[in-house]
């Protein structure tokens, strides 16, 4: 049984790998051009292409279930056509024992895709954005908004050093307003932030006083290491700081279902994988020998990105519509899962 798994880890290994190379080709070059505008803006190609590549750890992470479900319709649909599975079940091997060889060969990219996400690509996706932010000027431009007691906090962006730009800081009590603060930047220096270039609003009886300062403190619980989180899309963000942000939004009394879904999503892309590669693997069996190679790879693409449009929708739908993220994501997965088991069965 060690030659028969083997043998379709092989055809597996070989299918996802080169899957992979041209997904990532294609989405790299598209990358590329998306990034002319700023070589026209004065950017050296070294500082676009370093962005790009840094860009890759992150890429071949969201694209690893896609890349898998079409491996192994590639590889298994090979297996099909050269008649390989039908001399196999012949041999009085059953469809589960095969079913088990192919999760044994895709686990090892499911593992490598889960440390790629968690260890590697948000850490090099962090540093993209800073190499993109010294072409462009700012590592956020998006802005975000923060509570802190009775104050509301808008920062307009984050550079690359760590200086916030553009904030300000209004303050209500009994939800009225009492003071606006605005600050050309926020600097952090000596374990506390320091407001530079502010004018202050604020009321006091029946007047309004304005008032301008060069620098003033600034007390506020964000922390400096914080801002790698607010700069960059929670969909990239590791599964440790996607909780640890959470809970501060949730302390705050802001909203936090962004990063409340990445984590789900993230949480279980593993399992989503593995949903897809049911999927697949009862495509072939059905199937036999009457499919084309591009056949196979059109009905994974459609079902691949079916499976990700579907998650798409039910993750906002949950916040709008107040049910667990858990389930929105889990949801698609389910579906696969039973749907890929009832066509097994029936081949089997």
């Amino acid at each position: 049984m060690r030659l028969l798994d083997l043998h379709i880890a092989r055809h597996i290994w070989a299918s996802v790998a080169i899957v992979l190379l041209v997904i990532l080709g294609l989405d790299l070059m598209t990358a590329l051009g998306s990034e002319l505008d700023a070589l026209e803006n004065g950017a050296s190609f070294k500082q676009v292409l370093t962005y790009i590549i840094l860009t890759v750890p992150r890429r071949i992470y969201e694209f690893m279930p896609l890349t898998v479900l079409v491996g192994c319709l590639v590889g298994l649909g090979a297996l099909a056509n050269n008649s390989e599975l039908t001399v196999m079940r012949a041999s009085g091997i059953s469809v589960w024992r095969i079913v088990w060889s192919v999760t044994k060969a895709v686990s090892m990219f499911i593992v490598a895709a889960a440390l790629l996400g968690e260890l590697v690509a948000p850490v090099s996706q962090r540093m993209a954005e800073i190499e993109q932010s010294q072409y462009k000027g700012v590592a956020s431009t998006n802005g975000f908004w923060l509570r802190e007691n009775n104050d509301y906090i808008f920062v307009q962006s984050v550079r690359s050093d760590g200086v916030l730009q553009g904030v300000a800081k209004h303050r209500f009590k009994n939800h009225n307003w009492q003071q606006t603060v605005v600050a050309e930047k926020g600097i952090f220096a000596n374990q506390q932030w320091t407001l530079h270039d502010l004018q202050e609003v604020s009321v006091e009886g029946q007047n309004v006083l304005q008032k301008g300062q060069s620098t003033a403190p600034w007390s506020v619980s964000l922390k400096p290491h914080l801002l790698s989180i607010l700069s960059m899309d929670p969909q990239h963000l590791a599964i440790g700081d996607l909780v640890e942000y959470s809970q501060y939004l949730d302390q705050s009394g802001l909203e936090a279902a962004p990063y409340e879904l990445a984590y789900w999503k993230k949480s279980l892309q593993p399992l989503g994988t593995l949903s897809l590669v049911f999927v697949a693997i009862s495509f072939v069996f059905g199937s036999t020998r009457t499919v084309t190679l591009g056949q196979r790879v059109l009905v994974g693409v459609l079902v691949g990105l079916a499976f990700n449009y579907a998650q798409a929708v039910l993750g906002p739908a949950s916040s709008v519509f107040g049910f667990t993220p858990l389930l929105a994501y889990l949801l698609p997965i389910l579906v696969c899962f039973i749907s890929g088991l009832w066509l097994l069965r029936k081949a089997g």
